[in-house]
């Protein structure tokens, strides 16, 4: 009588997550409700995870075709925001952000897929690059930064060399190189001084050597080369 008992509880329970993890269910209104598995042709798993309303609540793993982990979502806000962390096939961190709506929001981090390290960090809004960029070097050192607005490079730009030092200052308006550009040498001597106007070199360009002494002139007119003194 016991092994009967047990037997018909073993079955129970084992019903019970096969059809937790493996039913997707519709409610009468052709809604998803609970937990949801998408499979491809091969049987391969594209995601999981659970549906109230027939919207996305909770965690949901999505998945590469060789079944190993992709991107790991935490929605809430009714489906609006995602929490996302998405790897690389090799497992390590791949990415890491929001999004709102469907679309990138907020600060974004992007990895090497061989060290692990952040190689560079976005600012999005309406999944478009909103505000800063800023790209590193291995170590974690600022490389690069550039200021956007609506996916546009628009602002400040500035290089710098591995230690810390400025390599070179610049603008972006609209997407075109505007203003004032300069390079400098790691001792922080100017290397290259000139100007841009709608994305062309315009006006005098003055080039330097280590010690500061002019080694060219170049005069443009609108990205057209007018005169070179050496």
């Amino acid at each position: 009588m016991i092994r009967i008992i047990i037997g018909t509880l073993i079955t129970f329970f084992s019903l019970c997550l096969f059809a937790q993890d493996t039913l997707n269910v519709t409610d009468n209104k052709g809604k998803r409700q609970g937990f949801w598995r998408k499979v491809d042709t091969a049987g391969k798993v594209i995601y999981e995870g659970r549906f109230r309303d027939g919207i996305p609540n909770g965690e949901f793993r999505y998945f590469y075709p060789d079944s190993k982990l992709k991107t790991v979502s935490k929605i809430s806000a009714r489906g609006r925001r995602a929490e996302t962390v998405s790897y690389f096939p090799n497992g390590k961190k791949m990415a890491v952000g929001n999004y709102l709506d469907e679309k990138k929001d907020s600060i974004w981090q992007f990895f090497s897929e061989t060290t692990g390290t952040v190689v560079s960090a976005e600012t999005y809004q309406h999944g478009l690059i909103n505000g800063l960029s800023q790209v590193f070097y291995p170590d974690g050192v600022l490389s690069e930064l550039q200021h956007y607005k609506n996916g546009v490079k628009d602002g400040l730009w500035e290089q710098f060399y591995l230690d810390g030092k400025l390599k070179l200052r610049g603008a972006w308006q609209a997407g075109e190189k505007a203003g004032a550009f300069r390079t400098f040498y790691n001792s922080g001597q100017p290397m290259i001084v000139g100007q841009y106007s709608f994305g062309h070199q315009d006006g005098t360009w003055i080039y330097y050597d280590e010690k500061s002494a002019i080694t060219k002139k170049e005069f443009y007119d609108m990205g057209r080369l007018e005169l070179i003194n050496k």
